[in-house]
């Protein structure tokens, strides 16, 4: 990765925590997080190697990824306001899995490019992993999966949640 990677990543980072604060959950958050995931996909994944171990370093990048968004949809309060909007709040656990798990690919890229990239190559060999690219599409696809997963879940939780009102009022 370039400094300015590192520079785009850093402050993407800084982006969603600041998105993650207090906000009404509307359908245009929804697109903008489903957009975001997409450009992501089309920028960085160029191929998704699924067969043999490869695959399954890609699936797990993908598991990695839904778990993450559960853990942040579900740790992220939904509440209605007095003018009968949804209204999402980060809690610390939702800023701590997106930190570490934003984090955690940062760091493997760094690390992966300033010196470990021969110890990474010799444990995927160790493993049957064979390309680079099954690094490349596990890592993109688990941040693809959780900004896109974490949206739905939040719109699903948000629609439940206007149900239950309605149905109480």
């Amino acid at each position: 990765m370039s400094t300015i990677d590192y520079l785009l990543s850093g402050g993407g980072l800084v982006a969603i925590l600041i998105l993650m604060r207090e906000r009404e959950l509307t359908a245009r958050r929804l697109r903008v997080s489903l957009m975001i995931a997409t450009i992501i996909a089309v920028n960085f994944l160029h191929g998704v190697p699924t067969s043999g171990p490869d695959g399954v370093l890609v699936a797990l990048g993908v598991a990695a990824g839904a778990l993450c968004a559960a853990i942040g949809a579900a740790t992220t309060r939904l509440e209605i306001d007095g003018d009968g909007r949804v209204v999402a709040r980060a809690t610390w656990a939702t800023y701590l899995v997106t930190v570490l798990a934003f984090g955690g690919r940062m760091a493997f890229a760094f690390a992966a490019t300033h010196g470990l990239g021969p110890s990474i190559g010799r444990f995927s060999a160790s493993v049957g992993i064979t390309s680079q690219a099954a690094w490349v599409a596990a890592l993109v696809l688990m941040a693809v999966v959780d900004i896109a997963l974490r949206a739905l879940l939040l719109w699903a939780r948000r629609s439940e949640l206007r149900a239950a009102v309605c149905l109480a009022g």
